[in-house]
């Protein structure tokens, strides 16, 4: 998947332009001129779920592996925004004011509410996150503004569908439900619809604003002739999933997801995506590096590796599946 996403900057309607200039030249110190014994860090979580908890385990852990031990080195101050955009722009207004040596955002939203509080000397570290670009992180894994770096891990849309296909031999038609409203879920249905595009499949969409719409959203689909269900990143779907799990299994529909956690859930068949704590461990390590001083700018945006495929042997089972040999080969299994 190509790091380049520039026109994905007009989701938020902002402009990167500007950040790829060099540092202000009047600033507080920078890293290397303050004492190296302690570090002062805030981290920023949009929500309190599983796949986010394990991504900030992962960053934390990776910092303690390279010397920045919470309570020891480092002073964590941490904010978690309850799923509220107004929420999480307030905390990260407090995480900056309380004069850190680095922030961490934990996800698309908390690294727009980051970018705007943030003055840009302040070092931002991010993971968990589909859509730096369209967060005004910059236009691709280089070029990026100079006091941030990260992981991405868009959802690989093309190996949902491609898997799908495998998995379903005469699939013509694939629905998603998503929230319009979430610049990482908006993106990432429109990259699944140009690969549905290219793939000669149909795309039915449906728009939620709160888990309360997922029944009706999901009986839609249905009447539209739905084979599939592919989920994107999306907090109302996580938030959500269980529910969506049980009724694609009611429905005997696959359901192909991004969250290797949700793997295990009974009516999951599938998910294609990153390991959200190895994408935290990756993150840490860069961020372990702006804390020894070394500048974000010379730290490329990046995959924390390939991603993985987890394959839920029971949920296939019950929807009268066979799975391939070579799906099985390569994949986690679950829900044995």
């Amino acid at each position: 998947m190509s790091l380049s996403r520039r026109s994905s900057l007009r989701l938020l309607g902002g402009t990167a332009t500007a950040a790829l200039a060099p540092l202000l030249a009047c600033r507080r110190r920078s890293l290397a001129e303050r004492p190296a014994d302690r570090r002062r860090l805030g981290l920023l979580q949009f929500v309190d779920a599983a796949p986010a908890n394990a991504a900030r385990d992962g960053f934390l852990a990776a910092l303690a592996r390279n010397g920045w031990r919470q309570g020891e080195r480092l002073e964590l101050t941490m904010g978690e925004a309850e799923g509220r955009a107004a929420r999480c722009r307030e905390l990260a207004q407090q995480l900056v004011a309380a004069d850190p040596d680095l922030v961490v955002a934990i996800g698309t939203p908390p690294l727009v509410a980051l970018l705007a509080s943030a003055p840009r000397h302040l070092p931002v570290v991010f993971c968990y996150c589909s859509n730096p670009w369209g967060a005004g992180a910059g236009y691709s894994a280089t070029q990026h503004l100079a006091h941030v770096t990260g992981t991405v891990t868009t959802t690989p849309v093309g190996e949902q569908l491609q898997l799908a296909r495998q998995l379903l031999p005469g699939l013509s038609r694939v629905g998603v439900i998503y929230n319009p409203a979430e610049p990482n879920s908006s993106f990432e249905v429109e990259l699944l619809a140009q690969a549905a595009d290219q793939q000669r499949l149909q795309l039915l969409r449906e728009a939620v604003n709160a888990v309360a719409d997922l029944p009706e959203a999901f009986a839609r689909l249905q009447a539209g002739g739905l084979q599939a269900l592919i989920k994107v990143g999306d907090y109302v779907t996580l938030e959500g999933f269980q529910q969506l799990a049980a009724r694609a299994l009611k429905a005997r529909l696959p359901l192909i997801g991004v969250d290797p956690a949700d793997a295990a859930v009974a009516g999951c068949l599938a998910v294609v995506g990153w390991d959200p704590r190895r994408d935290g461990e990756w993150a840490g390590g860069l961020a372990a590096q702006v804390l020894r001083g070394r500048s974000p700018a010379l730290i490329p945006i990046q995959q924390p590796g390939p991603a993985g495929l987890w394959l839920n042997v029971g949920t296939a089972r019950r929807l009268g599946m066979v799975l391939p040999a070579e799906l099985r080969a390569r994949a986690q299994l679950v829900g044995r």
